[in-house]
């Protein structure tokens, strides 16, 4: 019996190495971290990925064949991809001091064919307030199984805040943070602190 769950341990991290280093679909990410007057209120998402994930999407939902998605053909694409990872922040991980901050809902979904890629558009709900001290958010875009390569660009992401907020932000690699460990180095992080004015 004691072989027998060894083996069984020995094929479980076999398959888990496997899954962890090669992705199966690959997506491109921009990201802008979203304030209004209360605080920090979420994460929009704009996800591309790679033309053969999104041929065989667009040909599970293109239902008229016309080769674009219509607004009957959202939710259910939507469900397919949103819906598994809800339970993992949809890959939107916000780190405040030492804990995550758990995702609110998805808004303003829209999915579309870019030059053959399948474009998701969509903004992750969250709550932070904004005090007249600093608060720090470290923010990842990433698929920590590696099953989706997430190439986030921090480095050109983008912050929309109004004016009552000083916001300050900057993109580095995760090396340091040892919350996001589980994430491979080259996954950047954007870094932000915030406050009243």
């Amino acid at each position: 019996a004691m072989r027998g769950l060894l083996l069984f341990v020995s094929l479980v991290a076999v398959f888990a190495v496997q899954a962890f280093a090669h992705p199966h679909v690959f997506a491109d990410v921009k990201v802008k971290v979203l304030y209004d007057a209360t605080g920090f209120v979420g994460v929009e998402n704009r996800w591309s990925y790679d033309e053969i994930y999104s041929a065989a999407m667009l040909s599970s939902v293109d239902n008229n064949g016309d080769g674009k998605i219509s607004a009957d053909e959202q939710p259910p694409l939507q469900t397919a991809i949103l819906g598994p990872i809800e339970k993992n922040n949809y890959y939107n991980y916000v780190q405040a001091g030492s804990d995550f901050l758990k995702a609110r809902k998805i808004r303003n979904f829209k999915a579309s064919m870019v030059k053959g890629k399948l474009v998701l558009d969509f903004v992750v709900d969250f709550s932070m307030p904004a005090t007249a001290d600093w608060t720090m958010l470290v923010v990842v875009v990433a698929d920590p199984t590696n099953y989706i390569q997430m190439t986030s660009d921090m480095e050109n992401a983008d912050v929309d805040a109004p004016k009552s907020l000083e916001v300050e932000y900057f993109a580095d690699a995760l090396d340091g943070l040892s919350l996001f460990k589980a994430f491979r180095s080259e996954i950047e992080g954007l870094y932000l602190r915030f406050k009243k004015k």
